[in-house]
């Protein structure tokens, strides 16, 4: 007779050590869990606080829990003993401060059970206890991978996404078959990393859901890397990846992966360490480098452009990276400075305005003082150091009277005080001049500049040049600011430690047909938030607007980025000059930016099928231009012929009906000239290109479009009870035309 397997579904691993503030809203959600086929290991690693008492009083209530109760030895060595006692089929994560929906893990195995399986994943939420509680939707699972059976090696996009461990399941036997678990090493220190790395690399069967189910707490600030013991904790965790590779041959398949996540870690681990610790570090990545070339376990084709840069330095002389890296002490002062005016009791915006003022003074002090000096922390004034404009705002003007004293008041009345706004008057004829003139008299932020009139690229330029913040925002001469947008979107670029920061635009339509008003809406939509790293992707679908973004001068300036004079649409070239340098983004979901959208602006007559939307091609040539100049067209090639193939698009569809010709000629005439170029991207790019240029199939494109469109209005009206004679016809042409359309 055979014995009874055990059928409980899932395990689910709690490490928990002093974590009595938040652990009853984990274990609370955890209660509520709709799957009751499940048991909840509480793994209490020696805690000294509370936090075992209220692990016992779940478990009275609820026999779905259990304590492992151990001796404190770090978050590797106890997650290993829950592995050990779970008996489940399936094994999840919930880290002790973060909590979850109810029905994440009844979703999540069915996911696992449907698809048989090695492991699934989802979405997350960042979250914030502060002032009520705030989610923001962290989104690492590509459309086109999700809800389908992929190998990770085989793709190997997974790899480079945050080391989520507690966003899904992990079959329990393919774990044990693979010898899988956590590195022991002391304190909690990126042990999610190899187990993390391990799982994509052996899975056969994977399945991702961008439905998000776990609440990621980022308030709880007692986690640092301030012990000697930890340093180099990352460094074992890579040690045991590079071994579990070379063990199960598959080190020549995800070499490059290994040498990406690897070294673009260590450099992030680097800027994170205490100073003496950090100078330790460094020397120890030269040493990894070396080693891992010396056995052949280095290919650097998938790091970034940067990080290359980096090690490269390194490899030169860690002592220099190191001086260029160290900054005396001025971080960690001003975060100890931050964190205790958070902790004060004054009012929410009081507060922000504070805080933004030290980041402010920092900003100032970094150029100011001797960079080994020691600061004395009771002589800093932060009101007498902002001597210098922090934010430049660059306003082009050219005929706006109408509207120009809506858009400089927005400005004036900002609530982030320290700004100068640059306004370059490119030769209005109407009453302009006069209105700016007498804001600068009222206002000294305020900079008037004049040329003759040579277009707003032109009129950029002379603004850049001028411009003396730190940091370089935009905003047009007829729309508006909200009065806290500087300081918020400072805040964000600051707060994040990001290249570039951008919100979210409010649209005010004026006089402005309903297609283009749709047109605009779709176009302005932002599909992220909060922190990303930058990549070709993210670039392809995020908008080219200046006015909605902050920018940093530094990178500006180094990269020589600035605007093509007498072009239309110069925002898109110095939009994806800038984040081609750029190595990461924050979105703040905010509407900080009115848009004022007119029948007379730029955006509209090229929807109207001007001539000017053609210098949408002549952008891309000059983009090309400028990767070429940088040194930067291997590492974009997918980037580059995506855009050609959005540019074209955009180019024809807004081009007059008798000059559609020569935009498919120029477009043709560069695609033969680069041909060798775009035989590097990917095969489906390169057909997508093909079918759209040569085959002349945009114009059915069109038609399928405005197809599915009008099958989503009718379905629409019909689901609304709004079906009568008049839809029923609507919906017997649309089948006529389904049928008719020839799509050979």
């Amino acid at each position: 007779m055979k014995k009874k397997t055990n059928d409980l579904a899932v395990s689910v691993l709690v490490p928990i050590y002093n974590v009595e503030k938040y652990l009853d809203q984990c274990l609370q959600s955890l209660k509520k869990q709709t799957l009751q086929n499940i048991e909840f290991i509480c793994i209490n690693d020696g805690s000294t606080d509370g936090s075992k008492d209220i692990i016992k009083k779940y478990i009275k209530q609820d026999d779905r829990f259990k304590i492992l109760d151990k001796k404190n030895s770090g978050y590797g060595d106890s997650m290993n003993h829950g592995l050990m006692m779970a008996t489940g089929k399936y094994i999840g994560i919930v880290e002790s401060d973060d909590w979850a929906e109810p029905n994440m893990f009844e979703d999540l195995l069915k996911l696992a059970e449907n698809n048989k399986a090695d492991a699934v994943k989802s979405n997350f939420f960042f979250y914030s206890s502060n002032d009520g509680g705030s989610d923001v939707l962290h989104d690492i699972i590509p459309d086109y991978e999700e809800n389908i059976v992929l190998t990770p090696r085989n793709t190997t996009g997974i790899f480079n996404a945050m080391a989520t461990i507690w966003t899904g399941l992990y079959n329990r036997e393919f774990l044990k078959k693979n010898n899988i678990d956590f590195v022991p090493s002391p304190g909690a220190s990126y042990q999610d990393t190899g187990f993390n790395f391990k799982v994509w690399a052996a899975a056969e069967r994977v399945v991702f859901t961008k439905k998000a189910y776990l609440h990621y707490r980022i308030d709880n600030e007692q986690s640092s890397v301030k012990s000697r013991d930890k340093v180099f904790c990352v460094c074992d965790e890579f040690d045991s990846i590079r071994d579990f590779l070379v063990k199960n041959k598959l080190m020549d398949q995800l070499k490059s992966v290994y040498t990406a996540r690897k070294y673009e870690i260590y450099k992030w681990n680097a800027g994170r360490l205490s100073d003496a610790n950090q100078k330790d570090f460094i020397e120890r990545i030269k040493t990894d480098v070396l080693h891992d070339k010396d056995k052949g376990y280095f290919d650097d084709s998938k790091l970034s452009y940067f990080a290359k840069n980096d090690l490269d330095r390194i490899l030169i002389s860690p002592e220099k990276y190191y001086k260029k890296l160290h900054s005396a002490n001025i971080k960690s002062i001003i975060k100890r400075i931050v964190n205790n005016v958070r902790r004060l009791n004054i009012q929410r915006k009081r507060k922000i305005q504070a805080i933004d003022n030290i980041y402010a003074a920092k900003s100032l002090l970094e150029c100011k003082l001797n960079k080994n000096a020691k600061i004395n922390i009771n002589a800093v004034d932060t009101c007498k150091l902002i001597d210098k404009p922090i934010i430049s705002i660059i306003v082009p003007v050219y005929n706006s009277e109408k509207y120009l004293k809506n858009t400089l008041d927005s400005l004036i009345n900002q609530t982030f005080k320290n700004i100068e706004i640059i306004c370059v008057n490119d030769g209005s004829v109407d009453g302009s001049l006069d209105i700016l003139n007498e804001y600068s008299k009222k206002d000294k932020r305020i900079k008037v500049y004049s040329q003759e009139n040579a277009g707003v690229a032109t009129a950029r330029n002379l603004g850049l040049s001028k411009a003396s913040g730190d940091f370089v925002m935009w905003c047009d001469s007829d729309d508006v600011y909200d009065p806290d947008m500087c300081l918020k979107m400072y805040g964000a670029i600051i707060k994040n430690n990001v290249d570039i920061s951008m919100c979210e635009i409010g649209v005010h339509f004026d006089n402005i047909p309903r297609k283009l008003k749709k047109d605009t809406v779709d176009y302005l939509k932002v599909d992220y938030s909060g922190l990303n790293q930058m990549n070709w992707r993210l670039m392809l679908n995020t908008d080219v607007s200046l006015c909605n973004k902050i920018f940093k001068k530094e990178i500006i300036d180094r990269y020589g980025i600035n605007f093509p004079d007498g072009l239309l649409f110069e925002d898109a070239y110095f939009c994806n000059t800038y984040m081609l340098n750029a190595k990461n983004i924050f979105f703040v979901n905010e509407k900080l930016y009115t848009y004022i959208r007119r029948d007379s602006g730029i955006m509209t007559t090229s929807f109207s099928k001007t001539d000017g939307s053609r210098d949408y091609q002549k952008i891309t040539v000059k983009l090309y231009e400028y990767l070429e100049s940088k040194n930067m067209l291997d590492n974009y090639v997918d980037f580059f012929w995506s855009r050609f193939i959005q540019d074209y698009a955009y180019s024809y569809d807004n081009t007059q009906k008798k000059d559609r010709t020569h935009v498919k000629e120029e477009a043709i005439k560069f695609i033969k000239k680069h041909n060798d170029y775009l035989e590097k991207a990917q095969s489906d790019i390169r057909l997508r290109l093909f079918n759209l240029v040569y085959e002349n199939n945009r114009g059915k494109e069109l038609l399928l479009q405005k197809m599915k469109n009008n099958i989503k209005n009718l379905f629409k009206k019909i689901i609304g009870g709004k079906l009568n004679l008049a839809i029923l016809d609507s919906t017997h042409e649309l089948l006529n035309f389904a049928k008719n359309l020839n799509l050979k």
